[in-house]
C-alpha cells in the first residue's frame, strides 16, 4: 500500500505515519470539521481477509465501553487512487505506544504497577464481554499525555461464544509470537482467558526489565522457548525486584493455564501487594484504584514467603514451596517434541 501522509479520506487530513504494521499503518490526522488531531488507522490490503479484520475490529471497538480501552470516533472506506482504503478514526495519544516508552526509558516498579493495573482493567472488562484480545503486547498499549493506559487492536480478537474463528492461513498462528503462551503453539483453538494472562505477564516482565523474556531472530525459536524453556528470573535484569515480587511475575508465565492467575486485576493485586510487602513504598498512591485496593487486601508480611493461607496463592493445592517456585519445574502437559508453526501476521 503507499504511503498516504498528505492525502485526504474523508474529512479526515493524513498528515505523516506514526505507526507501520503487517495489517495497517497509523497516522496523525486532523478532522476538518471538529477541528482536532486525531489517529487514522489505514489498512493495507482490499482482499476479503482484510475486509472481514476491518469490519470486526471496528464493530469490536464500537460496542465496548471502559475507560482503558482505546475508543473509536469513526469507521469507513473511501477511494484513493482507485483503490479502497479502510480506516478506523480514534483519538490521537501524546503519549505514544507503551512499547516506545519502554525503549525511551527503564520504568520504575510503581509505573509497572500502575500501566499494569489499568491494562488489567481493560482486560478483564473485555473478557466479561466474552471476548478474548489474543494480541496484548506493548505496541498495542497506548499512553495519554497524564500517563493513562488505553488497550487497542481488537483486530484478531474473537468472542468465546462464537467458537473458533479462523482469520489467518490454516495452521497459522494469530498474535505476536513473543506474547504467544505455549498451549497456543500446539492448538490455536485454545485461545481463552489464561493465554492473554500469560500475554499480561510478559508485558509486564517487559515493562519491569525492560526486556522481553524468550528473544532470537528466529520465530521458530522463540515458539520453542515458551514451551520448554523457564525464563530469566527477572532480580537478575531488576535488582529492585524482591523475591515475592519474582513469584508473582514468574506465576503469570507458568507452562500450565491452570496455574495462572484466575483474572487480569487478580494479577495486578498480586503484585502491587508484592511491591507494598518488600518496600514498604508509597505505591498505593500510584493509582487512584490501588486505595482502595490496599484497604481491603491482606497485607503480606515477609519479602521472602507469604503465609500459607494466603489469598494471593490459595488457587493452587501444591506446598507453599511449590506455590512460590512455580517455575522451577516445566509441565509434563507440554511436550517438546511438538512441531511448531507459526507464521507472523
Amino acid at each position: 500500500m503507499a504511503i498516504l501522509e498528505g492525502r485526504t479520506l474523508a474529512r479526515y487530513e493524513l498528515q505523516h505515519i506514526i505507526g507501520k504494521g503487517g495489517m495497517a499503518d497509523v497516522y496523525v490526522g486532523y478532522d476538518s470539521d471538529l477541528q482536532r488531531y486525531i489517529a487514522v488507522k489505514v489498512f493495507k490490503h482490499e482482499e476479503d481477509e482484510m475486509l472481514q479484520r476491518f469490519i470486526r475490529e471496528s464493530d469490536l471497538m464500537s460496542h465496548l465501553h471502559h475507560k482503558n480501552l482505546m475508543p473509536i470516533y469513526n469507521a469507513g472506506i473511501d477511494v484513493v487512487d482507485h483503490n479502497y482504503q479502510y480506516y478506523i478514526v480514534m483519538p490521537f495519544m501524546a503519549g505514544g505506544t507503551l512499547h516506545s516508552r519502554i525503549k525511551r526509558s527503564p520504568l520504575t516498579l510503581n509505573e509497572a504497577c500502575r500501566y499494569l493495573y489499568d491494562i488489567a482493567s481493560a482486560l478483564d472488562y473485555v473478557h466479561a464481554q466474552g471476548i478474548i484480545h489474543r494480541d496484548i503486547k506493548a505496541s498495542n498499549v497506548l499512553l495519554d499525555e497524564d500517563g493513562n493506559c488505553y488497550l487497542s487492536d481488537f483486530g484478531i480478537a474473537r468472542t468465546t461464544a462464537s467458537g473458533v474463528t479462523r482469520l489467518t492461513m490454516t495452521g497459522g498462528l494469530l498474535g505476536t509470537v513473543d506474547y504467544v503462551a505455549p498451549e497456543l503453539f500446539e492448538e490455536h483453538s485454545k485461545a481463552d482467558v489464561p493465554s492473554d494472562l500469560y500475554a499480561l505477564g510478559i508485558l509486564l516482565y517487559e515493562m519491569a526489565t525492560g526486556q522481553l523474556p524468550f528473544s532470537a531472530e528466529n520465530p521458530l525459536a522463540v515458539a520453542n522457548m515458551h514451551i520448554n524453556k523457564l525464563p530469566p528470573l527477572p532480580h537478575i535484569l531488576n535488582p529492585a525486584i524482591s523475591p515475592l515480587t519474582e513469584q508473582v511475575m514468574l506465576k503469570a508465565l507458568e507452562k500450565r493455564p491452570a496455574l495462572r492467575y484466575g483474572s487480569a486485576t487478580e494479577f495486578a493485586t498480586a503484585f502491587s501487594q508484592s511491591l507494598k510487602a518488600s518496600t514498604n513504598s508509597n505505591l498505593w498512591n500510584a493509582h487512584p484504584l490501588l486505595e482502595e485496593l490496599a484497604a481491603s487486601s491482606h497485607t503480606l508480611s515477609s519479602t521472602t514467603a507469604p503465609p500459607a493461607s494466603a489469598s494471593l496463592y490459595a488457587d493452587t493445592t501444591s506446598s507453599t514451596l511449590d506455590q512460590l517456585t512455580p517455575l522451577r519445574r516445566l509441565s509434563s502437559s507440554v511436550s517438546p517434541r511438538h512441531r511448531v508453526m507459526v507464521v507472523i501476521t
